[in-house]
């Protein structure tokens, strides 16, 4: 009883919506952080969940990650900013305690075991520590506990009860577009080391790189010979007998403990030499095929590409794949593709890097990344009717990032409308409601008199048949 006392007190203090509302947005805003840049490089988070399977044995089907993957980061940005803005104020609240009462021990169990480098949280944007996101994670569950005893004491927020929906409704399809794009395009926004306008390879991309070479863990090089695998170093590489299966090796990492722009990039050829150079070009225009898993290689796109090739060669457009996979897995894809082009081999996380999606299209100008989308987002009609015209990669190029902000701008625009009309919303709802029960009440009355005129006609009528039969019975007599 005291303590409810202490807490209406409290809330009847002046300084209590201020503090409700520092909660709500600094909660909120994490989340919808945490959720956006999931949702924008959806693969990324595919990705890493798939590490986290792999980690504890399990080995889903692509299609239940990427559901998962979606589910999970909507979730917390649409309950996150339903919370940022004062929307379902209970439920908004126990949604993401419910989401905490998972990942509070799941950080917990990272943070000791490290069975990842890390948790995955805010994607490639802002890579932290294990003990930091359980910490993080820790700070936010005691934010929700407070929120669930203050927030519904605190009726105000941005859009009234009955117009909430509409808000959780244009919030959701946001976060779809956005989501669906960066799965089957590429992300509105690129988080990564190589963002389009970077240099891929030259002075340029390695300056990032040249004050940390000594503190890279030197390379190793795996071959097979008889059914038996070998590491060798880069000063002591076997004889021809041998064939050549992956290249094992870290890349120096940065100060931050994230990515570096512009992060060095290594081309192999069939026997694990550095052909960087002669792979990629620093003058004119070239095409990369990027195929970081080639055992989720489609088929049906080689034709299209074969294609591609013809037309690059005959516009002075050069045009290489690039393959995680050694040489016995890349004269397989040769073998049922018939490449025209040449095929090299490269880190798969650099591939993942460099473009999402199983197959992707990179294209460079003068050794700097221009654009870079899936195959499967090339227009119909393009793979249809084959490659055709100098204005060939114009058509085939995504939408530019500033549709991002585009885009964004007009949902927020949106939102902020509704907030703004909102009440003239609510009136002109509750307007048509009255003109509806109006005419209904009307519909209700015109029926009851019609059906009450049906009954008189019906007495009238069996009176009529009553008197005529009497008649005739008098008259029989």
């Amino acid at each position: 009883m005291e303590s409810g006392t202490k807490l209406d007190r409290f809330a009847a203090h002046r300084w209590f919506p201020a503090v409700v509302w520092t909660l709500r947005l600094v909660v909120g805003a994490l989340f919808v952080m945490s959720g956006l840049v999931k949702g924008i490089d959806l693969w990324g988070f595919v990705f890493k969940l798939e590490e986290y399977l792999a980690v504890w044995g399990f080995s889903e089907p692509r299609s239940i990650t990427v559901i998962g993957a979606l589910l999970i980061s909507g979730y917390e940005f649409v309950f996150g900013l339903l919370l940022a803005t004062g929307c379902y104020k209970r439920v908004s609240v126990w949604a993401l305690l419910l989401q905490m009462a998972v990942m509070l021990p799941l950080t917990l169990y990272i943070a000791v075991a490290e069975p990842v480098s890390d948790c995955g949280c805010f994607g490639d944007f802002w890579v932290i520590s294990n003990t930091m996101t359980f910490v993080k994670n820790l700070l936010i569950t005691a934010a929700l506990v407070a929120l669930l005893i203050l927030n519904p004491r605190l009726k105000q927020g941005m859009f009234q009860p009955a117009i909430q929906w509409i808000a959780g409704t244009w919030i959701s399809l946001y976060f779809i577009i956005v989501a669906l794009y960066g799965y089957n395009v590429q992300p509105m926004v690129d988080f990564r080391p190589y963002p389009v306008g970077t240099p891929l390879i030259g002075a340029d991309a390695g300056e990032a790189f040249a004050e940390e070479d000594a503190d890279a863990e030197p390379m190793v090089f795996v071959y097979e010979r008889d059914g038996q695998k070998q590491e060798f170093t880069m000063d002591h590489l076997p004889d021809s007998t041998w064939t050549f299966v992956e290249r094992i090796g870290e890349s120096p990492a940065d100060d931050a403990g994230g990515h570096v722009e512009g992060a060095a990039f290594t081309v192999y050829d069939e026997s694990g030499e550095d052909v960087t150079e002669e792979a990629i070009t620093t003058a004119g225009r070239e095409f990369l095929v990027v195929i970081p898993e080639p055992q989720r290689i489609d088929i049906s796109y080689t034709y299209f590409l074969n294609e591609l090739k013809e037309w690059a060669d005959s516009s002075d457009v050069g045009m290489v794949a690039l393959i995680a996979a050694g040489r016995r897995e890349i004269d397989f894809i040769k073998d049922i593709s018939m490449a025209s082009y040449d095929i090299y081999s490269a880190e798969d996380t650099k591939l993942k890097e460099l473009a999402r999606g199983t197959m992707s299209l990179v294209e460079l100008e003068d050794g700097r990344i221009k654009a870079k989308y899936t195959l499967s987002s090339i227009d119909g009609d393009i793979l249809d009717a084959g490659p055709s015209g100098a204005d060939l990669p114009e058509r085939m190029a995504p939408r530019p990032q500033w549709w991002f902000k585009a885009l964004t701008g007009f949902f927020a625009a949106c939102l902020l409308g509704l907030y703004l009309f909102q009440s003239l919303i609510l009136a002109i709802n509750s307007r048509i409601r009255a003109l509806y029960q109006k005419k209904r009440v009307n519909l209700q009355s015109e029926n009851a008199g019609a059906a009450s005129g049906a009954v008189s006609e019906d007495k009238k009528h069996n009176h009529n048949k009553l008197e005529n039969n009497h008649e005739k019975e008098h008259r029989s007599r």
